[in-house]
């Protein structure tokens, strides 16, 4: 799929001195875009074209070499379809396969032939095919006089019209929403699903310092893992089957044999997730004074009971664990994220900066006519979105199963029964038939983590939280619930939890795809407990998507105005924010100034690894770690100047969520590390990039090599990749 030659209004608005990037280092530039900012990338050290990257016409390139994994990024190193991403990346397909017997989550993995790759039924492997630009098929939706919902739902229809078309056998397509409904664009993946583990270092080296030193500097994480594709005989995506070959990419990476240096240039090829650089002061007000405060109280609430639900055992402890990292995870980041927020006042500068944009506008009729009422009607949308907060925040949480495992699969299966009633195109997203084999997938797969006692602990507490709510926002399902018990309080909770998981059926594997493969009518016959309460829940959840439905088709008018606004004023390249598809940003290895007196060096070494070793959790370095240092002065994988092997460094990068396991490239285009973090001082530059403080965290591949060489002894793995034995 070729990228056209037109280049649509919105975007031309846009394009102003795009062959003179913004300050720094900042942007998540689609790839149509190279050719503008490829001067000042071969300024810093970029030695390729911007068709060696991609090439458009062809479908060609080194992008071809970074495909997706669903939430995070990664890269091939291999003809024979080997992908190299993060540990936290492959925690998930970790945790599916450990037990207390086999506990790969501690002692690490190692495929030492392919026929000991272990399987990872819910991870995908999605390789990019190209997009291009259909930002003409939703024009006149944008422009007609529809009511805000009926415009949501045109454009919804569109998208599904546009994906069904470019879905042939085997890919798996997406329309992404650019600059806030002003540019649409149709990206396509070759989607294989067989994905097996080939090795994840021990917790040790991959997850190496914890939760403690999580968005931290100086860092000594080896956060690396490696899964292989495998398609059908016949070089189809297919499902798992023993006869199964390897995939051959067309494009992998080359494993650099040199390292980066401080002011080295760096860029990374991957798939940021969600960024907020556009949102208004009304918006990031509403973030900092209450959004964040009341998820990280949330999340900590949650983080508390598995944690100490895990006490019960190592069975339970590694059920829970991906579930707990996850968490772990987002609560840092948002406490890093609240904080930057509040010591930045970025809140009060946005609302400075919206002061000058408007006067701007009203010096000038023509600016007047065409963007006067773009900011107040913005911040009165956002007051409205406002009343409803405390409700949706609960109901994130109950039914998507990010809440309690078995309320997840009663909600997807009576959502998936009941949707499956329409005609295709009129389904939710998320419960067409394209959708059907990952639910399966999924509700086979959870079988692994069930864990009853924990999922009650986690819906009581959402309980209580809902039975809180003030009028007007309550959860019409969970306020039967408790009234049914005829208890009050704290004892209605608890009975109504036991009474719903006392009639719940669906911890039996079979039974759930019984169910899933059944009528509407037939699941609502069943008789289970939590099946009843997901249908009732079901009205609150519609009544929630409803409003989500009106903001969105009411923004998509205002948000693409106000954007082309702010790019008129200051005459600034814009990239839109990033929504999970392919971007390329670019950078150098530098340190950075966190504070007065202290200024972090921008690489951190093996040794470093070894001062932190405590013999605890999380500074516990694994006793073949410890030993191969004793000779880490001879190693081939030493860097000269650093007079060690390096472990991480920094590169002033622009990443968020999502990058995690994108590969770290030189100006050769050759792997020289994975981004797997970004510094605490970091966090709001989701919001707003720092030329000073925003850095990415990286892995060193040398790093990687050593612990492959020395402390895994993966010679296979270093074969495979063009690393022979002896000399680099």
């Amino acid at each position: 799929m070729s990228m056209p030659r037109r280049v649509p209004l919105f975007i031309a608005t846009f394009a102003l001195s795009l062959a003179h990037p913004g300050a720094g280092d900042e942007g998540m530039w689609m790839l149509h875009q190279l050719p503008e900012i490829a001067p000042a990338m071969k300024a810093l050290g970029l030695a390729l074209s911007p068709e060696d990257l991609w090439n458009p016409a062809t479908n060609s390139g080194l992008a071809s070499a970074m495909p997706f994994l669903g939430g995070c990024s990664s890269s091939f190193v291999s003809p024979d379809g080997l992908v190299i991403t993060n540990h936290h990346c492959a925690f998930g397909a970790i945790q599916f396969n450990s037990s207390p017997e086999h506990d790969y989550l501690k002692e690490g993995f190692l495929a030492r032939s392919r026929a000991e790759e272990l399987p990872s039924p819910m991870s995908r492997v999605y390789v990019f095919k190209g997009y291009e630009d259909v930002t003409a098929q939703f024009a006149p939706l944008l422009k007609g006089d529809l009511a805000p919902r009926e415009r949501d739902k045109a454009i919804e229809q569109r998208q599904k019209e546009l994906v069904e078309r470019c879905e042939t056998e085997g890919f798996r397509c997406r329309v992404a929403e650019m600059f806030g409904g002003g540019a649409y664009y149709l990206f396509r993946s070759l989607e294989i699903r067989d994905v097996r583990l080939v090795h994840a270092p021990p917790e040790g080296i991959g997850n190496y310092g914890g939760e403690v030193d999580n968005w931290m500097w100086p860092r000594h994480t080896g956060d690396y893992s490696f899964f292989r594709a495998y398609v059908g005989p016949d070089g189809k995506p297919a499902d798992y089957s023993p006869a199964n070959v390897p995939y051959h990419p067309d494009r992998f990476l080359t494993i650099a044999r040199d390292g980066l240096r401080d002011g080295s240039f760096t860029m990374i090829l991957g798939y940021p997730g969600r960024t907020f650089r556009y949102r208004t002061a009304a918006e990031v007000a509403a973030d900092t004074s209450h959004g964040y405060p009341e998820r990280i109280q949330l999340f900590k609430d949650l983080i508390d009971i598995l944690v100490e639900q895990g006490k019960r055992g190592r069975s339970v402890e590694i059920k829970l664990a991906s579930w707990l990292k996850g968490l772990e995870n987002t609560y840092k980041n948002n406490q890093g994220m609240l904080e930057g927020l509040r010591k930045s006042d970025l809140a009060g500068r946005k609302r400075a900066e919206e002061q000058e944009l408007a006067a701007w506008i009203a010096a000038d009729p023509a600016r007047q006519a065409r963007w006067g009422d773009v900011l107040p009607a913005l911040a009165a949308l956002q007051a409205e979105r406002e009343a409803t907060r405390e409700r949706s925040l609960v109901l994130a949480f109950l039914p998507p199963g990010r809440s309690s495992t078995l309320l997840g699969a009663a909600s997807l299966i009576e959502r998936w029964t009941f949707e499956k009633t329409k005609p295709d195109l009129e389904r939710r997203v998320g419960f067409q038939a394209r959708d059907e084999h990952m639910l399966r997938q999924r509700l086979a797969a959870m079988q692994r983590n069930l864990d009853l006692e924990s999922e009650k602990a986690v819906t009581a507490y959402l309980f209580r939280r809902a039975s809180r709510l003030p009028a007007g926002q309550r959860i019409a399902a969970v306020d039967a619930a408790l009234a049914a018990t005829g208890a009050s309080g704290e004892e209605a909770v608890a009975a109504a939890v036991d009474r719903l998981f006392a009639g719940c059926t669906l911890a039996d594997q079979e039974r759930r795809l019984a169910l899933f493969d059944g009528t509407h009518e037939q699941v609502m016959a069943a008789g289970d407990t939590l099946l009843a309460f997901a249908a009732a829940l079901r009205a609150d959840i519609e009544a929630n998507e409803a409003a989500d439905e009106a903001f969105h088709g009411r923004s998509v008018t205002l948000v693409p105005r106000y954007i082309e606004a702010l790019g008129a004023w200051r005459h600034r390249p814009l990239y839109p924010d990033a929504n999970g598809t392919l971007r390329l940003t670019y950078g150098t290895v530098k340190g950075y100034a966190p504070r007065d007196g202290v200024f972090y060096l921008p690489f951190t070494t093996l040794a470093g690894v070894l001062e932190k070793h405590t013999g605890v959790e999380p500074f516990d370095a694994p006793a073949p770690l410890r030993a191969a240092a004793a000779a880490a002065a001879s190693s081939r994988w030493r860097d000269p100047v650093l007079g060690d092997v390096p472990a991480c460094f920094l590169a002033t990068t622009d990443i968020t969520g999502g990058n995690s396991g994108s590969a770290m490239l030189n100006g050769r285009g050759e792997l020289v590390g994975l981004a797997f973090d970004g510094n605490y001082e970091s966090m709001t530059s989701d919001y707003q990039f720092s030329d000073a403080l925003s850095r990415t965290i990286g892995v060193d591949i040398r790093y990687v090599l050593w612990c492959l060489e020395k402390v895994v002894g993966a010679s296979e793995l270093l074969q495979e990749m063009g690393i022979g034995p002896g000399a680099k």
